[in-house]
């Protein structure tokens, strides 16, 4: 039979028609989104609000949505960390909170009466500390599971290896033993007026120290300090006892890293009229850098030309094996609008597979065990997920305000008006009025 032009034309649009929709139907997977736990109803918008910068968890949030067409009502704003408070609080007043928030732990403490805890017959205890590494329990705690943990950062060593290798020193110092017999002494470089010409180690200070909070955090659990403990939603602060009720964590530690910028010590190699200590590890002025799993990258970056190397921290002989991190989780606000919404969405960025990509964005490390058991193999990560399970943080009720505090009265001990035992005394004392 033959067919008008019309009537061909409807057959050729009616058979392409048809080869589309097979092939629409053999390329439709519906239960891809189910297996990724992603296929939910999150009942409206949740916002997120994050002391981390967008670009990993918009990248996160564009890959969900190709799969969950609920997802394109979650967006993420970012807020640097030293707005973030203001923000956060301002927000509350207006009752136009953030539903969901991606934070330290170093903020935990101080908003906890905003924070909506999940308890612990919902979340068991057992369950949360099989899934996660010992150091992501700071957010369990007396009342609840107040985070989704995601990743840690943490406190890390890094150090020039060509200055090191003219010395002699083909590796970094692995306990601080090492460091003070056969380290600190060769690296620093002093003139006969002992004016520093070259630093090995950037300790003693405040300002200057860019991480100087985690690294006395880091000498406090080598010391076994018992830290700050919480009862009957109160705090307790115990810095300088140790968890076996003896004294003295806190002062000995202060005393050691005090002595870096102490003119009369054997260890003087830093002093407070240097510039930022990471400035001058970029500039090739000092050996020995303390800064975070995540700097790695933007220090090869900001100088393609230094040759370092990343390394745990130095441990005591025979102490505990313990670094300093960041704990970053998810938390829901008291007063969010769409909490329900918020907890299926923080489930979902919590999984495994997307709290890697998280981390890995932020070149972090998860803090799932079998995550942290798989390992990595990146330049950087490698090492640092080896310190990841020695890695802890502490309850620290305001990071603003006990900066200001460390900074006044270690000055105070580098002027001699006060001996680091009675520092450590002060410290805690006024640690405690800010809780």
């Amino acid at each position: 039979m033959k067919l008008r032009p019309f009537e061909l034309g409807l057959v050729i649009t009616f058979g392409l028609l048809f080869l589309v929709s097979l092939i629409l139907l053999k390329t439709y997977d519906p239960a891809s989104c189910a297996e990724e736990g992603t296929c939910v109803d999150i009942g409206g918008s949740v916002t997120i609000w994050g002391t981390l910068p967008a670009d990993s968890i918009d990248g996160l949030l564009t890959e969900i949505r190709e799969k969950d067409e609920s997802f394109n009502s979650v967006s993420y704003r970012y807020v640097p960390s030293e707005n973030f408070d203001q923000e956060f609080l301002n927000a509350l007043a207006d009752q136009t909170p953030p539903d969901l928030l991606l934070m330290s732990h170093e903020k935990m403490a101080e908003h906890r009466n905003r924070l909506q805890p999940v308890s612990y017959e919902n979340y068991p205890i057992r369950d949360f500390r099989s899934r996660y590494i010992d150091g992501a329990e700071i957010f369990a705690l007396k009342d609840g599971l107040y985070a989704f943990p995601i990743m840690v950062d943490p406190l890390m060593m890094y150090w020039n290896r060509d200055t090191l290798s003219d010395k002699g020193l083909l590796t970094a110092p692995k306990t601080w033993e090492d460091l003070v017999a056969n380290y600190a002494p060769n690296l620093t470089v002093r003139d006969f007026n002992r004016n520093i010409q070259y630093s090995g180690v950037a300790m003693g200070e405040y300002n200057n120290v860019k991480n100087a909070f985690p690294i006395i955090s880091m000498l406090l659990l080598q010391a076994d300090s018992a830290l700050v403990l919480e009862d009957d939603n109160k705090y307790r602060v115990l810095l300088d006892a140790t968890t076996n009720q003896s004294t003295g964590a806190f002062a000995k530690s202060l005393e050691f890293y005090t002595g870096f910028s102490s003119v009369n010590n054997s260890l003087y190699s830093w002093n407070r009229s240097f510039n930022l200590d990471r400035d001058r590890f970029l500039s090739e002025e000092l050996a020995i850098y303390f800064g975070f799993g995540s700097e790695g990258k933007d220090l090869e970056a900001k100088n393609p030309n230094l040759s370092f190397d990343i390394a745990e921290v130095p441990q005591n002989l025979n102490g505990n094996k313990r670094t300093y991190g960041n704990f970053y989780g998810f938390f829901v606000p008291k007063i969010a609008k769409n909490k329900t919404g918020a907890f299926v969405v923080m489930q979902a960025l919590s999984s495994d597979a997307n709290a890697k990509k998280i981390a890995d964005g932020y070149n972090m490390a998860p803090v799932s065990r079998s995550l942290v058991t798989a390992g990595s193999n990146d330049l950087y990560g490698r090492v640092v997920y080896q310190s990841v399970p020695n890695t802890r943080g502490w309850l620290n009720p305001d990071t603003d305000r006990l900066n200001s505090i460390m900074d006044e009265e270690i000055v105070a001990v580098g002027a001699n008006r006060q001996s680091p035992r009675d520092a450590a005394g002060d410290i805690s004392v006024r640690l405690g009025q800010i809780y």
